[in-house]
């Protein structure tokens, strides 16, 4: 096995095997002390999760939580203090965003030891990737391409250009040059990436969508575009989730419009139908009815879905809604805009347990609802995972 790192132009070579005897050997010396195995293989179990945590300064960690026993394991890998995960091709990719601009593996079979890193190009500010056949497709923030590097050395091969879907428009008078591409998803060999197009001159000094948004359709055979879809609603905000609605499978995410101190009533979680290509007609939950912008949501079926919404007051609640229908149902927790917590990371487990990280510095955490008897909170303390909670992920491949 090789472990990699392209930073300088570098590279690592490791033989795993030969240290894993070494330390096995020594191990035995001082049998008081955790085990080899202990420390590799008992760092996660098949309901666990993958979490982002951050100090919002100096760093962050990449930690496994099990939600049915509010077990954090002791595996800590140091990541980047601005990054977001994915689990695909049995291996955690974490993606260091903006000031570290890199790549990096994660390999579960040896304690999710870091196996390759590689840059994307300094500034460039990667939001998502994925892998297909022997290729890397990593969106950037600040740029106008969707680049591709080799799986195995971790080089740039290719990218497939998007300077034709720059915006054209600015209040400024001069549109930028970056598209603002950011989460995307596979299906079969189609790659769809997500471009808010916001206005970074905009006279306001905020970052407004004064243009539309639009979800690409990638070709990833070819490297090229396939097609491209204007949204109803502008800026994406959320990851994108495939989801069985309506009897067949949709492509949903949400979109902001303007955010935080710009907010407005003015999108909406959306849904893309694979089969036709052509957007649901109604959103599964409107910002009018959440009374906020809907920053993240997990969908269980038609009945529920949950959403995380920040209101113009900065007040933030974590709510239930029909997506049949787009009713609100419920609210299962709300933070006044007046106390410093914020909400990051929402995810829904296989087993029905939603997962909402809670950015208290005082006591930063995993708060538990169980969706299977009545999303009954099951730990009123946030069970610790260290650091606090930036995003929360699937250990395992998507369909």
């Amino acid at each position: 096995m090789k472990v990699q790192s392209s930073y300088g132009n570098w590279k690592q070579l490791v033989n795993i095997p030969i240290i894993l005897f070494l330390f096995v050997q020594c191990s035995q010396l001082e049998i008081e002390k955790p085990s080899l195995f202990q420390f590799l293989f008992l760092s996660a179990s098949p309901t666990s999760v993958g979490v982002v945590t951050s100090d919002f300064a100096s760093g962050g960690r990449f930690k496994t939580f099990e939600p049915n026993s509010f077990t954090t394991f002791p595996t800590s890998i140091p990541i980047h203090s601005d990054a977001v995960g994915r689990y695909t091709n049995d291996r955690v990719f974490i993606v260091n965003r903006l000031n570290r601009d890199s790549i990096q593996v994660l390999n579960p079979q040896f304690g999710f030891l870091t196996e390759q890193e590689f840059s994307v190009g300094q500034g460039k500010n990667p939001q998502d990737i994925s892998v297909w056949n022997d290729k890397y497709f990593i969106s950037l923030y600040n740029a106008d391409e969707l680049v591709i590097y080799n799986r195995s050395s971790g080089i740039k091969t290719g990218s497939v250009s998007f300077t034709s879907l720059r915006e054209t428009y600015s209040t400024s008078g001069i549109p930028d040059s970056s598209v603002e591409a950011s989460y995307m998803i596979q299906d079969g060999s189609s790659l769809f990436v997500l471009l808010q197009r916001l206005d970074r001159n905009d006279v306001s000094g905020y970052l407004p969508p004064n243009s539309d948004s639009y979800l690409v359709e990638v070709d990833m055979d070819l490297n090229q575009i396939k097609a491209v879809y204007t949204l109803p609603y502008r800026n994406p905000s959320s990851k994108i989730q495939k989801v069985f609605l309506f009897g067949e499978p949709h492509l949903v995410f949400s979109c902001v419009g303007r955010v935080g101190f710009i907010s407005q009533i003015d999108a909406g979680i959306i849904a893309f139908r694979l089969s036709t290509r052509q957007f649901h007609p109604n959103r599964l939950f409107a910002e009018e009815t959440a009374g906020g912008d809907i920053l993240s949501f997990q969908i269980k079926n038609e009945e529920y879905g949950y959403a995380s919404v920040l209101d113009a007051g900065f007040n933030k609640t974590i709510q239930v809604f029909r997506p049949r229908t787009g009713e609100k149902l419920g609210t299962l927790l709300q933070i006044p805009g007046n106390i410093g917590i914020s909400l990051s990371g929402l995810l829904l487990t296989n087993e029905g347990k939603l997962l909402v990280g809670s950015t208290d510095f005082s006591r930063p955490g995993i708060y538990v609802y169980d969706t299977n008897i009545g999303n009954v909170l099951l730990n009123p303390i946030p069970s610790s995972v260290e650091l606090t909670p930036f995003d929360i992920f699937q250990l395992q491949n998507l369909p």
